[in-house]
C-alpha cells in the first residue's frame, strides 16, 4: 500500500498543478470585466437576500429545475460534486492510512460508518449517472449535425462537453470499482446501505480474494 500512497499522492500533485493553471485562467477571463461597484454594495447592504438569493438559485438550482428532464439531471449532478466530497475524504483517507499501516480501512470520524451516509453517497452517484444518460441522449438529439443552426448546441464547444461528461463518468465507475472491491476485501466501512457498491461487489465477487485485492487499489488510483 506504500506504493500505491506515494503514485496517488504524485498523481494528486499533477492534478493540482493542472487545476490550477485553469484556475488563473479563469480568474484572469473574470477579470476582465469592468468592475461593478454598485453590485459590491447592494451585496453588502442586503446580506440576507443575497445569501438567500445563493441558497435557492445555485445550492436549489430553481431556474434550472424549470427545464425538466435537463435541469433534473443538472440538480443531480451538480449535488454529486458536494456530496462525493465525502467518498473522496475516504479515498484519501484509505490512501494515507493505508501507505502508513497497511490496513486500508480508513472511515471519516464519527459518521464514517453510518448506513445512511452509504445510501446517500451510492444514490446521488446513481442519480448523477442517470443525469449524464440524460445529457447525452439531449446532445444526440439536438446535435447540430443534425439541426443545423437550429440546434441548442450550435455554435458551443461540444468536445469539450463531451470530455466533460466523460470525465464525470470516469469518477462515477471508479468509485463503484473501489468500493465494490472494498466490500469484498472487508475495508469497506458501511455494513449496509451502499446498495450501488454492494451490486458492484456482487459482480466482482466470483472473480475471487485475489483479484479483488488488486482491483481495490487500482480502483482506488483510477478515482
Amino acid at each position: 500500500m506504500l506504493l500505491v500512497a506515494i503514485i496517488g499522492l504524485v498523481m494528486t500533485v499533477a492534478a493540482v498543478a493542472v487545476a490550477a493553471r485553469r484556475v488563473v485562467w479563469l480568474y484572469k477571463l473574470a477579470t476582465v470585466g469592468q468592475p461593478a461597484p454598485e453590485r459590491v454594495e447592494y451585496a453588502k447592504a442586503n446580506v440576507g437576500a443575497e445569501i438567500k438569493a445563493q441558497l435557492v438559485e445555485v445550492f436549489g438550482q430553481r431556474k434550472l429545475l424549470k427545464w425538466t428532464p435537463s435541469g433534473t439531471a443538472h440538480f443531480f449532478v451538480m449535488w454529486a460534486f458536494f456530496i462525493l466530497l465525502t467518498v473522496y475524504i475516504e479515498a484519501y483517507g484509505v490512501l494515507i492510512q493505508g501507505g502508513i499501516t497497511g490496513t486500508p480501512d480508513f472511515h471519516i470520524p464519527l459518521i464514517g460508518t453510518w448506513p445512511v451516509l452509504g445510501f446517500l453517497q451510492d444514490f446521488i452517484a446513481v442519480a448523477a449517472l442517470l443525469g449524464l444518460i440524460a445529457f447525452a441522449v439531449i446532445r444526440v438529439r439536438n446535435s447540430p449535425k443534425k439541426l443545423g443552426r437550429s440546434s441548442r448546441f450550435s455554435g458551443s464547444h461540444l468536445g469539450g462537453a463531451w470530455l466533460v461528461l466523460f470525465m464525470i463518468f470516469n469518477v462515477i465507475w471508479t468509485m463503484f470499482l473501489f468500493r465494490g472491491a472494498a466490500i469484498n476485501t472487508g475495508n469497506f466501512p458501511y455494513a449496509g446501505g451502499a446498495f450501488a457498491s454492494e451490486a458492484a461487489a456482487a459482480v466482482l465477487h466470483p472473480l475471487g480474494e485475489g483479484v479483488n485485492e488488486v482491483l481495490e487499489p487500482v480502483g482506488l488510483l483510477l478515482h
